[in-house]
């Protein structure tokens, strides 16, 4: 009986590795994550700047990219790191994902605030290239109700 359970569990484990080990195409959206841009082409980003608009983005018109950043702001302003979930909730999170699937949000909340920030600043770069009034993200994020619409100057 022992050993029928060790030869499952070896089974089982094997199964699991080989789940675990599947490569997962995401698509990429920080500036390290792609190859370097050929000369003469736009991208909308600075030098380590973390973000870099798609050819979508970058044709987005002021309204658009505007009502995006409201959007993300507001988001963004609920972000407490205090009261994040536990390490040890995200470790298994980070662990069973690959194995049953789902969703890998919330793993890295402090990551995706960076990403989302250096985002916020690449749509700001862009809104301004366009003469388009900006914002100023220091204050409106600093600002943690989501009762106010943030608004560019």
């Amino acid at each position: 009986m022992v050993r029928f359970r060790a030869q499952i569990f070896v089974v089982a484990s094997v199964l699991a590795c080989g789940c675990a080990s599947k490569n997962v195409d995401t698509p990429p959206n920080l500036v390290s994550d792609l190859p370097p841009p050929s000369e003469g082409v736009t991208t909308g980003a600075l030098q380590g700047s973390g973000y870099q608009l798609s050819e979508e983005e970058l044709k987005f018109d002021c309204k658009k990219l505007t009502g995006t950043m409201q959007i993300r702001i507001l988001q963004m302003r609920d972000y407490d790191p205090s009261k994040k979930t536990s390490t040890v909730a995200r470790s298994l999170q980070w662990a069973t994902t690959p194995i049953f699937g789902g969703t890998k949000e919330g793993v890295d909340p402090d990551g995706q605030y960076l990403k989302d920030r250096a985002m916020l600043e690449a749509y700001n770069r862009q809104l301004r290239s366009k003469q388009c009034k900006s914002f100023d993200l220091d204050t409106e994020l600093a600002t943690k109700s989501t009762e106010v619409t943030p608004m560019p100057r």
